[in-house]
């Protein structure tokens, strides 16, 4: 996603990224093992990303064409959960995915100035009402233990239900929520850089 919204007290990053990070255990680092469990109707499924572009909206040098400017390179597990919608329909999922992991800066991604750092990540996103035109369902096996650092969330999203990435058979009728929460940022409140949206 393009929208970002950062947190700019150092009170609401602390406690953003506080509660967060204790919602997930803590982790911090990406592990190399996947986990996979039943298929449908709700189930979730684990996989590795390492060297995936991190965008901001500062100028850095270096341009993802579709997200915008790079700063950072991250590695992390994504663990990807799914239910029936809330609203009941057949065939239509919600799906989550969160990212635990570290990034490898060279860029502030507040200024956009040359700067080499590394930290913690933790990235959330929430998809509601996904579906397929071609009726495919999600399912575990469909997520490798470890996925290409080319995919985003949606192209997760679409491995889950044995899409290609690009594919336009998966459709997102709802709303996403994101949220992505990096310590150790100079700059940014109390360290805790957050982009939401």
């Amino acid at each position: 996603m393009k929208i970002r919204t950062i947190i700019t007290t150092a009170a609401g990053a602390a406690a953003v990224a506080g509660g967060l990070l204790l919602a997930t255990g803590g982790a911090a680092s990406a592990t190399t093992t996947a986990t996979l469990t039943a298929a449908t109707p709700s189930g979730h499924a684990v996989t590795i990303e390492r060297g995936v572009d991190d965008t901001t909206n500062v100028p850095t040098g270096q341009t993802d064409p579709t997200n915008g400017p790079i700063w950072a390179y991250d590695t992390m597990q994504r663990t990807v959960t799914w239910h029936p919608a809330a609203d009941g329909q057949p065939g239509v999922y919600d799906v989550t995915v969160t990212g635990t992991g570290s990034y490898s800066a060279f860029a502030s991604p507040i200024t956009g100035k040359a700067w080499k750092g590394h930290g913690p990540l933790f990235e959330q996103i929430t998809y509601t009402d996904v579906s397929t035109t071609d009726g495919s369902q999600p399912t575990a096996s469909h997520i490798p233990a470890v996925s290409p650092n080319t995919l985003r969330s949606q192209g997760i999203v679409a491995e889950l239900f044995g899409e290609a990435s690009s594919s336009s058979n998966v459709q997102f009728n709802g709303t996403g929520h994101y949220v992505a929460i990096y310590g150790g940022i100079p700059g940014a409140p109390a360290g805790w850089y957050v982009q939401q949206g």
